[in-house]
């Protein structure tokens, strides 16, 4: 039982994480998910998520937002947004190609 609601549980932040994807990939779209009070703090806790398909949507979305320079200020000062993206990326570094 546990396993199936894991499974459904990163399902779930899969597809809500994909359907912020999608919506900041619409430059009319991003200051709105900015400025709203919960899309931006949601967003940051996908970057900690343990499914690195979640992690890579969510990565995709903060670069869509941070294309609109007005989100820039906002979006660096938001709670736990640089330590994430550092945490995120760091692994990535250590890949050899």
């Amino acid at each position: 039982i546990n396993s199936c609601s894991t499974m459904s549980g990163e399902l779930d932040a899969l597809t809500v994480v994909n359907q912020l994807r999608d919506l900041a990939a619409d430059p009319l779209n991003r200051r709105a998910i900015v400025q709203d009070n919960g899309c931006l703090p949601g967003l940051i806790l996908f970057l900690d998520h343990p499914n690195p398909q979640v992690v890579y949507s969510a990565l995709l979305a903060v670069r869509y937002l941070a294309e609109c320079r007005s989100n820039r200020e906002k979006m660096k000062g938001e709670l736990g947004m640089m330590l994430s993206l550092q945490n995120s990326v760091s692994p990535l570094v250590y890949v050899k190609f």
